[in-house]
């Protein structure tokens, strides 16, 4: 186990002021030094032991089935789809930030769902125009890591403008290296192909696959089933336990920065 799991671990916070010194009860609770609030501790933000969320986290990395996930792990299938969409959000931000600011990110975009997740709300319904819209989905990569995401105020006309007269197109993202859209099903470069390996058209490949085996994902869940295929196929090379550990580090660290921030 690393160090920050560790640490997180055998750190507890109050849930009503954030401090984290307190007096222990015969029954094993815990009472606040500074504001008296009295609480059993709870091993992470989901309630559940912390070998049932590592059970849940292996069995997502092996990408079995939510129903394959239920028959295996004692959860209620409410709280399984909660974590499952939590974790995509967070793996989504983190490899947006991977990319060390060459691709940007919304902090309070990634919060507001994060938000919603947890509370189980359901998202109000996209603007008829996007609805109306084909996904146009842009394609990073960075040397042999690549990122994908919806294009959503990039408008159907506007890339078939540029693919017909090879018009400059507009994006917000400092797009550099190897670069693409994908339009219609099919990939186009926005950047000339680099020697060696194409890893633009082997990202493609891999996410066309994953897509097609998904069969259909809604418009609003895409951004983070490409967050979670542009994972995997970073962490290709990585072992299960590697994973296992990275994933556990993101929800721990998350549980951690939101406790702190009760106040």
């Amino acid at each position: 186990m690393n160090q920050l799991l560790y640490d997180v671990l055998m750190e507890i916070f109050c849930p009503k002021c954030g401090r984290n010194e307190f007096w222990k009860t015969k029954d094993n609770r815990l009472k606040c030094k500074n504001c008296r609030y009295l609480f059993t501790p709870k091993e992470n933000i989901f309630k559940i032991s912390n070998s049932t969320l590592k059970e849940v986290i292996s069995e997502f990395l092996l990408e079995h089935s939510t129903n394959i996930i239920l028959e295996r792990i004692k959860i209620s299938k409410y709280k399984l789809l909660k974590i499952l969409n939590i974790l995509r959000i967070l793996i989504t931000k983190k490899v947006v930030e991977s990319f060390n600011g060459k691709i940007k990110i919304d902090e309070k975009f990634f919060e507001n769902e994060l938000k919603n997740a947890l509370k189980g709300k359901k998202k109000k319904k996209e603007e008829e125009r996007r609805r109306k819209n084909e996904i146009i989905i842009g394609i990073f990569c960075e040397k042999e890591k690549c990122y994908a995401k919806p294009l959503l105020n990039i408008k159907p006309s506007e890339v078939k403008s540029f693919l017909k007269k090879k018009e400059k197109l507009n994006l917000s993202e400092k797009w550099v290296e190897n670069v693409g859209i994908v339009f219609k099903g099919s990939l186009f470069r926005l950047t000339p192909r680099k020697k060696g390996v194409d890893i633009l058209s082997i990202f493609w490949g891999y996410l066309k696959r994953k897509l097609s085996e998904k069969g259909g994902i809604r418009r609003e869940k895409l951004p983070f089933y490409l967050g979670e295929y542009s994972f995997r196929f970073n962490m290709r090379k990585k072992d299960l336990k590697s994973k296992e550990d990275y994933l556990l580090n993101l929800i721990f660290e998350y549980s951690k920065n939101k406790m702190i921030k009760i106040k």
